[in-house]
């Protein structure tokens, strides 16, 4: 796949001269890959997930995975960590709903895996084995660990990631630097654009659960109609949350800070901290909120948050945000490695995932020694 700017252009050029598009389509099908994890068995894979470990995975063009799992009728399964309560985890999967970017579970004896050549399909081969999760990951990824409201979520999460974000600032100083490099100093100023970058990573760490304010899914966690809630001890069954942060943090991103294309990536990370394999699809008129002080809440608590910084018509704001998510949704792609982009979806994405579980397993995981302690209050 090009991961170039030249070696996209090479392509193009070779298939305008040849006349055949069928080279383009066969890169473009190509970069679109799923996850493939290969084990000893599906009895062994349940196990390990419950105490805390999960599968290693290794990434194969959708194209080659698909036309090899029709050709040698192999079965495929998916897992979906939703159903371990009610023992539907692992699910076979028939041809015709392989998906790109998505992970799929094959046995070793139908994969003929090896680290050396990959999937070859040919007789039994090796598992790729397991990693184990950390506690603070585990609490987040299982939905699980201690009893929590969505709004001490919403500012524990935010506070970690300002404290991760002071780690990187230096390489996001550097960042700007690099892409503006010919801007005039004196009317372009490195810091502010940094500060700014900054929060508006915070609001969308403040944000990143609002598909946990949906009816459906404070229903499944049992909600007593009082605090709204982010997590709980006990275990539950609970629909996908994740993907309804995209549409509404980049209409409001985009209120609160101008239209700019660099907010969408942020967006998109957030909207990715669980799995990077969020198709993001959002239907019309999904978003229906548990109650109908909901709106009222997140102007609040994004009111709280700011402070002294004075956002024009944050109410309307919130609404619009709301409303472009009932519009329906697709996602986005991420930025490749060559845009300039890549960097802040990158660092977005990692800030997010790491103020998540450290806030879920109430610990520090990202450099807890850059600050000697285990103290974030500042």
């Amino acid at each position: 796949m090009p991961s170039t700017v030249s070696e996209a252009m090479n392509i193009l050029e070779r298939a305008f001269r040849s006349k055949n598009p069928a080279e383009i389509e066969r890169v473009l099908r190509d970069m679109i890959n799923v996850r493939v994890a290969v084990v000893d068995s599906l009895m062994e894979l349940e196990q390990k997930i419950m105490v805390g470990f999960y599968p290693l995975t290794i990434t194969v063009p959708y194209g080659v995975f698909a036309n090899k799992i029709r050709e040698k009728h192999v079965d495929v399964y998916m897992l979906d960590l939703r159903r371990l309560e009610d023992g539907k985890a692992i699910e076979r999967v028939k041809m015709y709903e392989l998906s790109p970017n998505v992970t799929y579970i094959l046995s070793k004896k139908d994969a003929g895996y090896s680290a050396r050549m990959g999937l070859t399909f040919n007789g039994e081969g090796e598992a790729t084995g397991f990693e184990q999760l950390n506690d603070a990951e585990k609490a987040e990824k299982f939905n699980n660990g201690r009893d929590q409201t969505w709004k001490d979520h919403a500012l524990g999460t935010q506070k970690r990631a300002r404290r991760i974000l002071e780690i990187y600032r230096p390489f996001i100083e550097d960042w700007f630097k690099s892409v503006f490099k010919n801007q005039d100093p004196s009317k372009f100023s490195i810091r502010e654009n940094v500060d700014a970058v900054e929060l508006a990573i915070e609001v969308a760490v403040l944000f990143h659960d609002l598909g946990k304010l949906r009816k459906q899914w404070q229903d499944a966690v049992g909600w007593d109609g009082k605090q709204y809630v982010a997590r709980t001890k006990e275990k539950h069954t609970v629909p996908f949350h994740a993907r309804y942060a995209f549409p509404f943090l980049r209409r409001l991103l985009r209120s609160m800070f101008g239209e700019f294309r660099f907010l969408d990536v942020i967006a998109l990370a957030t909207a990715r901290h669980h799995s990077l394999e969020v198709s993001g699809v959002v239907n019309p008129n999904e978003l229906e909120f548990v109650d109908s002080d909901v709106p009222d809440f997140l102007c609040g608590l994004l009111r709280e948050f700011l402070g002294d910084i004075d956002i024009k018509d944050l109410e309307k704001a919130v609404a619009q945000s709301i409303e472009d998510v009932n519009k329906g949704s697709t996602m986005d792609e991420p930025p490749s490695p060559s845009d300039d982009f890549y960097f802040i979806y990158t660092l977005a994405n990692r800030t997010m995932k790491f103020a998540d579980w450290e806030d879920a397993g109430d610990s520090l995981r990202e450099l807890p020694d850059s600050r000697g302690d285990n103290d974030i209050s500042s």
